[in-house]
């Protein structure tokens, strides 16, 4: 009994000890990571960064956002956005050349996926300026000058308008101003249709009625008395309809036309004045009085910012058009043309209304064909810097995949498809800025469209009131 128990420590033994080698052997066999297996994982995680910074970079980007969100390449640097596009592309890689190549070795060492491969290069040579360059053309705005539509409403004696200042009114009793307009008298037609006028503009504001070339007579030994004969037959102040009617029947046509004179008798009767004054002159010709009018509209419009000569042309001929049109425009204001009694009443009671002349160019204050064509070209400033940031980091990538064949760094068939997605990358970046620029040309013409769509229905409406 005692020789079996012996027996069995003895084996008990024996199997310990060898199931303790065993797994001694066992441990042994492991294998083990190499000091320089470590040394790359770590280097190949910090490579490749954290995953917000993974996503930031794509082989193929899908939206605008996506090269906005793109950080710029490491061997690329933190050049400005003029900066990249002004340099040579053929120089820049040659001073990265060998950084490059060690950059591109590592990478094709760690893995031979083409598409990580892909970000890999481009997070070495990506733009750092598609967010700069693609907000400057997303803020782009279509710019045109806004048309001037003057839209003068009907106004009865009576209605509110609002505070006007103070009106002179400027009216022409020239000899000229005797003759005939379809069987009615000039004169008579331009007292009736002032008449009318200050019934309108006397409701809110002071007027003064001032009336020139009603001296002496159109004959060269009365020419000073008629030039110098220029008199405020209603003096400024609040609007008595009674009063003012009395007024004009103290004159008559004679004279001369000493336009200048009158309007440089408005600048002095105004100089102690305060608030926006307006001028309004009802004539018929030119200047005769040796005066400069342009001159002195000048100098009346720049006593003031809120002063303006406003002329209504009554039936006259192309030169003096020419001299009322300049000397309305030297003092702020506007030009009308009323050729009969209906057109000088419904200027006047429309508050100026345009003239047929100015409906027919009415079209005019559209941007033409020149202005949208000048106004896509100032967007494609923007198009082009985008496209040409593309271009150099596809140029720069093109460099890289060369090293990659050079340095026998992959196989031709991953070298192929590397180069494939590199060129998928190109066409979507392209295809991106393409769709903005669309984007925006459609908005300028949206913003002429508009324009014009505005031109015509004012042109309709005062062809309409004109035609009442």
């Amino acid at each position: 009994m005692r020789k079996l128990f012996t027996v069995l420590c003895i084996s008990l033994l024996f199997l310990t000890v060898a199931c303790s080698k065993d797994s001694t052997k066992k441990e042994d066999e492991k294998p083990k990571v190499t000091q320089k297996e470590d040394i790359d994982k770590d280097t190949l995680k910090q490579e490749k960064g954290t995953d917000s910074e993974e996503s930031s970079f794509q082989a193929i980007p899908n939206t605008l956002e996506d090269l906005k969100n793109q950080p710029g390449g490491t061997l690329v640097g933190e050049l400005s956005l003029q900066k990249e596009l002004e340099t040579d592309t053929n120089e820049f890689m040659s001073r990265i050349d060998s950084d490059l190549q060690a950059q591109i070795k590592k990478i094709t060492s760690n893995t031979d996926d083409a598409n990580e491969i892909v970000i890999e290069v481009i997070k070495l040579l990506g733009s750092p300026n598609y967010k700069e360059a693609i907000e400057k053309a997303e803020a782009f705005k279509p710019s045109f000058k806004d048309p001037y539509l003057p839209n003068p409403k009907k106004v009865t004696k009576g209605e509110s308008k609002g505070e006007i200042g103070k009106a002179i009114i400027l009216l022409d009793a020239s000899s000229s101003m005797l003759l005939s307009v379809n069987g009615e008298v000039k004169m008579d037609i331009a007292k009736d249709a002032v008449k009318r006028f200050a019934d309108v503009i006397g409701q809110e504001s002071d007027v003064s009625l001032v009336v020139y070339g009603h001296k002496g007579s159109e004959s060269n030994t009365d020419k000073k008395l008629s030039c110098e004969g220029i008199e405020e037959v209603y003096p400024m102040g609040s609007y008595d309809a009674e009063e003012f009617e009395k007024s004009l029947t103290t004159f008559e046509s004679k004279g001369w036309t000493p336009l200048a004179g009158a309007i440089n008798k408005a600048t002095k009767m105004s100089s102690k004045m305060d608030g926006p004054i307006t001028v309004y002159i009802v004539s018929d010709g030119i200047e005769t009085c040796d005066g400069d009018p342009v001159k002195e509209a000048e100098k009346f419009a720049n006593e003031n910012k809120e002063r303006t000569v406003n002329i209504i042309g009554f039936n006259v001929d192309k030169k003096a058009e020419e001299q009322l049109v300049a000397v309305s425009e030297a003092g702020n204001g506007k030009y009308y043309s009323a050729n009969n009694a209906d057109e000088i009443q419904k200027t006047i009671e429309y508050e100026w209304l345009p003239t047929m002349a100015d409906l027919v160019w009415a079209h005019m204050k559209a941007p033409g064909p020149w202005e949208v064509i000048a106004e896509r070209d100032r967007y494609g400033e923007e198009y082009w810097k985008i496209r040409n940031l593309i271009q150099k980091e596809h140029d720069r990538i093109q460099t890289a995949i060369n090293i990659l064949y050079q340095e026998d760094f992959v196989t031709s068939e991953l070298g192929s498809t590397i180069k494939d997605r590199m060129l998928e990358r190109y066409s979507a970046s392209m295809d991106i800025n393409n769709d903005l620029q669309s984007k925006k040309i459609e908005e300028i013409d949206q913003v002429v469209n508009e324009i014009k769509e505005r031109v015509d229905n004012w042109t309709k409406e005062m062809e309409s009131i004109k035609n009442e």
